[in-house]
Formats: structure tokens, sequence, C-alpha cells
């Protein structure tokens, strides 16, 4: 590498960092101070105590279930009848999509 500091490196510096240099050690503008004196062993302090959460909010009654309807034959294979047909639907859906957006554009 040359002497000039036009590459890529140029912004680096040229020590480790933390270090300081000679120019700021020698300048008087910051002098290091004294070291603190050690303070008396003091008694060690009890730990704080967490203070207790607050109680939760009260909930809501619940709403009363439906009374019990007799099994519906007729009713449940309607209703298991528009599940399939929606799933399938939704199904269907998705395919078309995904054939329309994997088809070239004109």
């Amino acid at each position: 590498m040359s002497d000039e500091n036009d590459g890529i490196l140029g912004n680096l510096p040229r020590s480790r960092p933390g270090v300081r240099s000679d120019k700021r050690a020698s300048s008087g503008a910051a002098k290091p101070k004294p070291a603190a004196k050690p303070k008396a062993a003091a008694k060690p302090k009890a730990p704080r105590k967490a203070a207790p959460p607050p109680p939760p909010p009260p909930r809501a009654a619940a709403p009363e279930p439906d009374p019990e309807r007799p099994a519906d034959p007729v009713g449940m294979a309607l209703k298991a009848g528009e599940t399939v047909a929606r799933t399938g639907l939704k199904v269907a859906g998705r395919v078309a999509g995904e054939v329309m957006r994997r088809l070239p554009r004109p």
C-alpha cells in the first residue's frame, strides 16, 4: 500500500482504537482526575420488594347458551354440504388465480 490515504482504507485510524496519541497526552487541556478515595464500607441495602401486580379487571358475565336443540339430520347434512361446497370453491379460486398468474402476458 502507498503512504497516501487515497484508497478504501484511508479513513481508518493508523493505531488501535482506544489508545490515545502522544499529542493528546501532552496537551494541557485534559488533565486526568485524581483517583477517588475509597468510601468506608457501608451496610448493604436490603433488596426492594416488588409492588404487587394490580388485580385483573372483572370479567363480563358469559352470555347464556341457547337451549339445546334436538339433532336435525337434514339440517346437519345441509350444513356439511355447504361447508364442502365453500371449501371446494375456495380451492378452485386459488388454483385458477395461480394458473392465471403463471400464464404469459401478450
